[in-house]
């Protein structure tokens, strides 16, 4: 398959909603060789979701709780200046 390198402008996008298609794969879990059903929008599944269960979705506004508070920045050159 032939490839190419295009230009893109940047852009930003309003929040939306959008339909994604999920299937059902038949399959047997590669860790517990059990045959079992998984739903999926991705590609075909290799592990149950007892095995491997779904990680939860990632939101910015959790990254920001997590992170530590700053610190206040202490120089030594102020306390003796004032």
């Amino acid at each position: 398959m032939a490839s190419k390198t295009i230009n893109v402008r940047e852009y930003t996008v309003r929040a939306h909603k959008r339909m994604i298609h999920t299937r059902v794969f038949s399959f047997v879990c590669k860790e517990c060789n059990k045959p079992t059903e998984r739903e999926t929008y991705g590609p075909r599944p290799l592990y149950c979701e007892k095995c491997r269960p779904p990680q939860p979705s990632y939101r910015k506004s959790n990254s920001r709780s997590i992170k530590a508070k700053p610190r206040a920045m202490n120089y030594k050159g102020e306390a003796e200046i004032s």
